[in-house]
């Protein structure tokens, strides 16, 4: 702190308001939960700051998860390297008044834009659908992605960049990326896997659940569960467990290597206010089903088959209370998984067409934030229309045209969703009939058997 000068010693005025400090300690362990590094930081109190007195900017820059998995399957298919590094003290070489500390509500946003800068003084281009990606055209082509103080970087000359940085930040060089946002990383000759294994055995330990009995799906088939009746709050009150922490637990899993938790994790949030015994019950399920997937996460292949492909489901009705029903859909590029989502319907619906045709509109704008995205970051260049592939004729029928909407069920729907029609008949995507037996994207809208939940 002293080298970066992050303060000076200064007369306490009247009018100036003092924010304290404190020590915070923090063991940094390895993908083995073994401890590499004993850290301790001085922090300020900035729970104390007043908004729009003390600060008013208060973002942090953690890229999506998306562009990460994309810059990836980019790297595996063209060979390129695949390294991570840290700036030691990141937020300490910010500009503040004087210089940032850790703690400072403005802390977050003073360094990504003192790394920004120093991007762009070196030649980068921040993308503008994801701030947190940088890419540099000349006279290497390196993608940075960014979450907070850790930086994965791909390309094939490294080297120079990294002399580069570390004129302007403290550095630390990890070289090859190994663990990366709590993601362990496997690079190797042709494929790079992404798995959680180290996480999933801390949290069936935390649960006491390291030795339960395995179970194959994550819920059971079919299961409809519902609001907790006063029984079963009482029951659940009564074991004195976090509710909230367990699904947040389970929920960064499901969005980062484990898609097949979707749906469960889904489910399960919509009861966070008052769970009951049966609610906990179930997440006790999907502990079990996460005994014996441990090793299962997503694999990058030197894969042949190129563009972007899209699978969409939806399940009518399938909410007992709210009669509302869920979407999924799944995006591989390359033949790699990149995207996923499951979502419960805002609003009940009259017809299975209309659940699937409103679940494509759904998927229709993170397929067009992810197209321009992917041009604008020079990952892939969209020479032919998105395959997206659908298992209901009717909706099918719908977004071709080949149907009078005055004459259907379906001539009430607002008229923004029918952009989606549009970008069908521009040429912009080709819908396809996907039979069921091979929609790949139904386990994103239901509790289904094992044999249909493959996820690719």
């Amino acid at each position: 702190m002293r080298n970066l000068n992050v303060w000076e010693v200064v007369d306490l005025r009247k009018e100036y308001k003092i924010i304290g400090t404190t020590w915070v300690f923090k063991l940094k362990r390895d993908y083995q939960n073994n401890v590499i590094e004993h850290k301790a930081r001085l922090c300020a109190e900035g729970f104390t700051q007043t908004p729009g007195i003390d600060f008013d900017k208060t973002c942090t820059p953690t890229g999506q998860l998306n562009s990460l998995r994309a810059l990836i399957a980019h790297a595996c298919a063209n060979s390129l390297d695949f390294h991570q590094i840290d700036v030691k003290s990141a937020f300490l070489n910010a500009p503040l008044i004087e210089t940032a500390i850790y703690g400072l509500k403005q802390a977050p946003s003073a360094w990504y834009t003192c790394l920004k800068t120093c991007l762009l003084n070196i030649g980068f281009i921040v993308c503008k659908l994801d701030p947190c990606v940088f890419y540099r055209k000349t006279p290497d082509q390196v993608w940075i992605y960014v979450h907070v103080d850790d930086m994965a970087i791909f390309g094939r000359k490294l080297q120079s960049f990294k002399e580069q940085i570390d004129q302007e930040f403290q550095i630390k060089d990890l070289g090859q990326a190994d663990l990366l946002l709590g993601v362990k990383v496997n690079q190797l000759q042709d494929c790079i896997t992404l798995n959680q294994q180290h996480f999933i055995k801390s949290l069936l330990h935390s649960y006491g659940m390291q030795e339960c009995k395995i179970v194959s799906t994550p819920l059971v088939p079919n299961l409809h569960l519902g609001l907790a009746m006063e029984d079963g709050r009482k029951s659940f009150k009564a074991i004195e467990v976090n509710y909230c922490s367990a699904i947040s637990s389970i929920n960064y899993l499901s969005t980062a290597t484990q898609p097949n938790l979707s749906f469960a994790v889904s489910c399960l949030s919509q009861y966070l206010e008052e769970p009951g015994i049966q609610h906990w019950k179930a997440f006790l399920h999907v502990l079990k089903y996460l005994q014996g997937t441990q090793d299962v996460g997503l694999c990058y292949m030197q894969n042949e088959t190129s563009g972007l492909v899209v699978f969409s489901d939806a399940d009518w009705g399938n909410c007992h209370e709210t009669q509302r029903s869920n979407s999924g859909f799944l995006t591989q590029m390359n033949g790699c998984l990149i995207f996923w989502k499951t979502r419960k319907q805002p609003s009940v619906l009259i017809s299975t067409a209309e659940a699937e045709y409103k679940s494509l509109c759904n998927l229709n704008s993170e397929i067009l934030w992810f197209r321009q995205w992917c041009q604008e970051a020079e990952i892939y260049q969209f020479d032919s229309a998105i395959v997206i592939w659908e298992d209901n004729q009717s909706c099918i029928s719908t977004s071709n045209g080949n149907c009078n909407l005055n004459k259907k069920q379906m001539k009430h729907l607002d008229i923004q969703l029918h952009f989606f029609k549009e970008e069908v008949q521009s040429n912009l995507i080709n819908l396809q009939y996907a039979p069921t037996l091979d929609m790949l994207a139904d386990f994103l809208t239901k509790s289904v058997k094992k044999p249909l939940h493959n996820v690719p």
